[in-house]
C-alpha cells in the first residue's frame, strides 16, 4: 500500500487555513481537493487493510497525523468510518 502524504505545498498550512479551505464553497478550491485526495488514499488503504486482515484494523485509527493537513483529513476519515460502524448497515 502506498504511503499517503499531502503534497510538499500544503504541508505547512495550519489547521485553521484547512478549515477556513474546507468552509469555501469552491469545489476547485486546491486546498480542499489536496484534503479530499488524501481521504481517498486512506480509504483505498483502510480497504485494503480490512480485505487483507479480514476485520477492522484498530491502529489506523490512531495514526500520528505529521502536518495539520493530515490531522484534518485523518479526524475526517475517523469520522466516516465511526459513522459507517453506528450506521444500521454498517452493523449488519
Amino acid at each position: 500500500m502506498p504511503v499517503v502524504t499531502p503534497l510538499p505545498q500544503f504541508a505547512g498550512l495550519s489547521e485553521a487555513e484547512v478549515l477556513k479551505a474546507l468552509a469555501d464553497p469552491d469545489e476547485t478550491n486546491p486546498i480542499a481537493c489536496e484534503v479530499a485526495r488524501l481521504l481517498t488514499g486512506y480509504a483505498e488503504n483502510f480497504r485494503a487493510h480490512v480485505e487483507r486482515l479480514g476485520h477492522f484494523p484498530e491502529q489506523i485509527i490512531h495514526a500520528k497525523p505529521g502536518s495539520p493537513i493530515e490531522a484534518v483529513a485523518m479526524r475526517l476519515m475517523n469520522e466516516s468510518i465511526q459513522a459507517e460502524i453506528a450506521s444500521p448497515r454498517g452493523n449488519a
